[in-house]
């Protein structure tokens, strides 16, 4: 195996654009440190990704695993006293670089769907002025057009009486109401990314397949390339071309999001499969990872996964720091990868 260029979501068979040329996002050796109560903490270390105009790439991983903080590296919304080296281009443009007016407008090209929109949308505003605020003083849209645009794209997340809805505030809509306006928001901008930052973890299960219907078939016409951050394999797989596993703020396997549930190639990949619930084979007891995520600071400079892999032998963690390898559109960052990868598809069944 040979050390792998950056991770490359697939094109989906429903993707307008090509594949083909420049990625829109390109991130190279990515790490990030944050100053945490007077100590610095590394939280991301040598994330590298690329996402295809188009396309769609899933991150998954435990909590703290640094799937949000990437997510939010991209977009330059990490905290104050952040410290960032690597690369973060997009859409031809250096991020890490840029200051101001500039950030203001490389920034204008994507847009964010968080996880809890009743903590990003004020809630003494009405929910018109939440959608036509961006329109109105960065794109400069008189306030009858915005209007317009803003019923429409209501229309087009499947919200009816759209102009009530347009003077109500959000505590008069539900969950998975408001968060049909945060993805109207999201694509008002007309943003070329979306960074969706686990969007339907606090709806329940009907609403959660409703709004990502909503996600994925506006993602497919507008032709927007997406980041999809998630705890679901299963969803991942649903909505996203690849998917990447994130463990203690690396990236360690990526492929083709199928195939990622058949045939996993890392150690933890396989525990995450194992963990899930089946409803066609019920068990009284669901697998689980023994022992705790560990953050990026914390973790062996070795296999971050070591202290909890059953397969661990002593050269696991004698080796220098290990490298993300590739073949064959397979990116995998474990030694033992290559021996272990029937034994791991048996054990994710």
């Amino acid at each position: 195996m040979t050390k792998s260029a950056p991770l490359t979501a697939t094109k989906s068979t429903t993707s307008t654009p090509s594949a083909s040329g420049a990625p829109l996002v390109a991130v190279r050796d990515l790490s990030l440190t944050l100053d945490v109560a007077g100590q610095k903490r590394l939280v991301l270390r040598d994330v590298s990704l690329t996402i295809q105009r188009g396309e769609a790439l899933a991150l998954v991983g435990e909590s703290g695993a640094g799937k949000s903080m990437t997510a939010r590296a991209i977009a330059r919304l990490q905290p104050d006293r952040a410290t960032t080296t690597g690369s973060v281009h997009f859409d031809g443009r250096e991020m890490l670089g840029l200051r101001g007016e500039q950030l203001r407008q490389a920034r204008s090209g994507m847009s964010v769907i968080f996880q809890d929109p009743r903590a990003y949308i004020n809630p003494v505003r009405r929910i018109g002025d939440f959608l036509t605020e961006q329109l109105r003083t960065v794109a400069h849209v008189d306030r009858h057009e915005a209007t317009r645009r803003a019923q429409q794209m209501l229309s087009e997340v499947g919200i009816t009486d759209t102009a009530r809805r347009l003077h109500q505030y959000p505590g008069d809509l539900s969950g998975g109401m408001l968060q049909r306006v945060m993805i109207a928001s999201a694509l008002l901008s007309e943003p070329k990314l979306i960074l969706a930052d686990e969007p339907t973890t606090a709806l329940d299960v009907t609403t959660q397949s409703e709004v990502m219907a909503i996600l994925d078939e506006l993602r497919h016409d507008a032709g927007v390339a997406l980041l999809f951050i998630t705890h679901d394999l299963d969803l991942a797989a649903a909505v996203c071309d690849r998917t990447a596993v994130m463990y203690a703020g690396q990236i360690v396997e990526a492929q083709e999001s199928t195939g990622l549930h058949h045939h996993p190639r890392h150690p933890y990949t396989a525990a995450l499969a194992a963990a899930r619930p089946d409803l066609e084979r019920p068990t009284s007891r669901l697998a689980s990872i023994p022992g705790r995520p560990v953050g990026a600071w914390e973790a062996a400079q070795t296999c971050a996964f070591s202290d909890r892999c059953p397969h661990r032998q002593p050269r696991c963690t004698e080796s220098g720091p290990l490298p993300l390898t590739h073949e064959s559109g397979h990116s995998v960052r474990c030694i033992r990868a290559d021996e272990l990868g029937p034994l791991l598809q048996g054990e994710s069944e």
